[in-house]
């Protein structure tokens, strides 16, 4: 199985899964089984959490050093967004966008250093 159909193949496995998740909390909210308030603007700002489902979605072996960044990338964004956004530790958009500049170098350093790691274990199989 290459890599490619590996992804697709785990992509849909995870998003099934987290829509099955949901439709169920939902449902049994609706037919009186859950107790919860289901308010849409307060369940919105939780929408970070559908990047963390889709970064780790590329993380999961087997992928390649693209993959894995861009999944880490995704789960530090939703991080970030989710922090900036309700102001967690009192720290707003202002005061935490530099970090955003820091995960893109860090991804920018990474790349040619996965490359290689990928490329000796693929030598070694």
């Amino acid at each position: 199985m290459n890599v490619q159909t590996a992804y697709q193949w785990r992509k849909q496995l995870v998003w099934g899964l987290a829509l099955i998740a949901v439709g169920t909390i939902v449902l049994l909210e609706r037919i009186d089984l859950l107790d919860w308030d289901f308010d849409l603007a307060q369940v919105w700002r939780y929408w970070p959490w559908l990047l963390v489902i889709s970064g780790i979605t590329k993380i999961i072996p087997p992928t390649n050093p693209r993959y894995l960044l861009n999944g880490f990338w995704e789960i530090f964004f939703a991080g970030w967004w989710y922090v900036s956004f309700n102001r967690i530790w009192g720290w707003g958009f202002g005061e935490t966008w530099p970090a955003l500049l820091v995960a893109w170098g860090l991804g920018l350093l990474l790349r040619p250093l996965l490359d290689n790691i990928f490329a000796s274990i693929k030598e070694q199989a």
